[in-house]
């Protein structure tokens, strides 16, 4: 199978991967008519499509690689999830458009570019952290993203409920898609490929698990959407490095993830009664630990294996690098946008009367 047949293939499993998105993440965003919450779903994403189509093909006008396209569909995931604490507190349509869009030039787009090591070789600052999948401009940016955007509080409008069938079959074609995605990113079909599908299904189980567990010690309960951020986190956890780790690994990095992410999560929704905190500790939380235990537990090139400090090093520095940054962007973009549509209602309230 060619490159540009892997390619094909990887853009369809992250196209699946974001319409499961929006509908597992559907109790997350506001109450509104199914058409129009999935035409704004779409929209958002499109924002970072488009970022990246204008933004990296004046910075790599020479690229012509099967990868370019998936890292642009990819691009659509991270500007979905980075516009849903947006859309939950009250942000319009235009504002979260707007956001999606500055957030993906700023944020996405350079951090995609530096990711992905077949564009550029290394990071300004000479380090060059590990990133199979791309969760460091996905699921840390994009949950550092809703971390800026909730620690700047806001109105809270009333979630949306999703039936059990639908969150059902959200997550089966969240970890399909997925999972897929996680051997296509090695655009090719190799001896590595099943290493990488299993890698992909036990962190998604370890990180279930690993929700699992810590949740039934602090509730007593397990529903279907504790069921799904574990396996979400766990899959996030193994984004960076399928490829790299060993199937103990990759379910041990799930399990970590899961529970830390679970602890985090249960933690701040039940102080907040946010759902969105979800965003944060799914991809956030859980991102940051799968990008810094490769460090550990690479395959012959982790801390475990070598003894050296140098890859989990750049691991922590680029994952601290890509969270504050997307933070600090998001927090801006979002009291500037926030304070801009509070002006314009005032004056179209005050020529109104």
């Amino acid at each position: 199978m060619g490159n540009w047949e892997v390619s094909v293939g990887s853009m369809l499993a992250i196209v699946l991967i974001l319409v499961s998105l929006t509908v597992v993440d559907a109790r997350m965003l506001p109450v509104a008519p199914w058409v129009r919450s999935v035409l704004l779903s779409l929209a958002c994403a499109g924002t970072g499509i488009v970022s990246w189509l204008m933004l990296a093909s004046v910075l790599l006008p020479d690229v012509t690689e099967p990868l370019f396209l998936p890292v642009a569909v990819l691009g659509g995931v991270a500007s979905y999830l980075a516009t849903i604490a947006v859309r939950s507190a009250g942000g319009g349509v235009v504002v979260t458009l707007v956001f999606g869009l500055l957030w993906s030039l700023l944020v996405y787009v350079p951090t995609a570019i530096r990711s992905f090591s077949s564009f550029v070789p290394s990071w300004s600052m000479g380090i060059l952290p590990i990133d199979h999948g791309g969760s460091l401009p996905v699921n840390v940016a994009a949950g550092a993203a809703a971390l800026g955007v909730l620690i700047c509080g806001g109105s809270r409008v009333k979630t949306a409920t999703i039936t059990r069938t639908t969150g059902l079959l959200g997550v089966i074609g969240l970890c399909s898609g997925w999972i897929v995605w996680l051997a296509g990113a090695e655009f090719a079909v190799d001896d590595v490929s099943p290493s990488i599908l299993v890698n992909g299904v036990v962190g998604a189980v370890g990180g279930m698990v690993g929700w699992l567990v810590v949740q039934r010690i602090r509730h007593r309960s397990v529903t279907l959407n504790s069921v799904a951020a574990g396996l979400v986190s766990g899959l996030v956890a193994v984004t960076a490095g399928a490829p790299l780790f060993t199937p103990v690994s990759a379910a041990a990095s799930g399990v970590l993830a899961g529970a830390a992410a679970c602890v985090f999560t249960l933690s701040r929704v039940g102080k907040s009664r946010r759902q969105q905190w979800y965003v944060v500790g799914t991809h956030l939380v859980a991102g940051a630990v799968g990008v810094v235990l490769l460090g550990l537990l690479a395959t012959n090139m982790g801390f475990a294996f070598t003894g050296s400090v140098a890859l989990i090093q750049a691991q922590i520095v680029g994952t601290i690098v890509v969270a504050a940054y997307s933070t600090v962007v998001s927090v801006v973009l979002w009291l500037a946008l926030r304070s801009f549509a509070s002006m314009v209602r005032r004056r179209r309230v005050a020529s109104l009367t």
